[in-house]
C-alpha cells in the first residue's frame, strides 16, 4: 500500500538552468569555470550540507575565480538559476494532495531555496520539506532517505520517491522504497497510474 510521496525539487518540480548560464551575468566571464570549481571544491557539498554559510561559500568562489562581482550580485545570480515550475507538475501535486501526504527531499542550498520559493507556489502543498542544508545529508546517501522515513513515520515500502537523478532512484529502490525516475510530467503520470492502478483523471475529478 502506498501511503506517501516524496518528491525531489530541482528539475522535478522546478526547472533549473545549467551552471554555465551564469556566464550571461555581467561580471562572470565563464560559466564553465564556475561549474569546474563547484565540482572540485569541497566547499560546495559542505554548503549544501549546511556546514558553511552563504557568505563563506560565495566569498571563496569569488576569490578563487577572481570575480569582481559583489557577493550580493553573485548570490542573486545563483538564485536566478531556478527558472519556473515544470509544466503540469503543480496540477499533478494538486491531484495527489487530497489523497496522500506529499513531502520533498532535495539536495539544496540557501540560494537555490530562495529561488525555488520565488517561483513555486506548489511547494505549499508539501506536508514537510527536507533540505540537505537543514538535515546535513545529501542524496543518494542512504541516511538521507532513512531520515525522511523516520520523520514521516512510514516504512520504506509505503513510500514513493520521485527524482530526476537515477542514482537517487536506485538507492531508494535498494532501501525498499518505490522509485520513479522523473523525465517529464506526462511520463510520470503514466508511471504513477501503473504503480497505483488508478487513473489520475479520477483524482483530478475529485472521485
Amino acid at each position: 500500500m502506498i501511503r506517501a510521496f516524496v518528491f525531489d525539487l530541482c528539475d522535478t518540480l522546478v526547472r533549473t538552468a545549467g551552471i554555465t548560464k551564469l556566464e550571461e551575468v555581467p561580471g562572470i566571464p565563464s560559466g564553465e569555470e564556475v561549474e569546474r570549481w563547484l565540482r572540485a571544491s569541497p566547499l560546495f557539498p559542505a554548503y549544501e550540507r549546511g556546514e558553511v554559510d552563504t557568505e563563506v561559500f560565495l566569498g571563496a568562489l569569488r576569490a578563487d575565480l577572481g570575480l569582481e562581482l559583489a557577493i550580493g550580485e553573485l548570490g542573486a545570480a545563483f538564485a536566478g538559476l531556478i527558472l519556473h515550475e515544470i509544466e503540469g507538475m503543480p496540477q499533478l501535486l494538486q491531484a495527489l494532495h487530497p489523497h496522500y501526504p506529499l513531502y520533498a527531499l532535495s539536495n539544496n542550498n540557501p540560494l537555490l531555496w530562495q529561488g525555488i520559493q520565488q517561483v513555486s507556489p506548489a511547494i505549499g502543498l508539501f506536508a514537510g520539506i527536507f533540505l540537505s542544508q537543514e538535515i546535513g545529508l545529501l542524496k543518494p546517501d542512504p541516511r538521507a532517505f532513512a531520515y525522511v522515513l523516520e520523520q514521516i513515520g512510514l516504512p520504506a515500502q509505503e513510500v514513493v520517491l520521485v527524482d530526476d537523478n537515477p542514482a537517487c532512484v536506485a538507492q531508494a529502490l535498494a532501501l525498499g522504497l518505490h522509485g520513479l525516475l522523473f523525465t517529464d510530467t506526462q511520463a510520470l503520470r503514466r508511471d504513477l497510474e501503473v504503480l497505483m492502478g488508478v487513473s489520475l483523471v479520477e483524482f483530478e475529478a475529485g472521485i
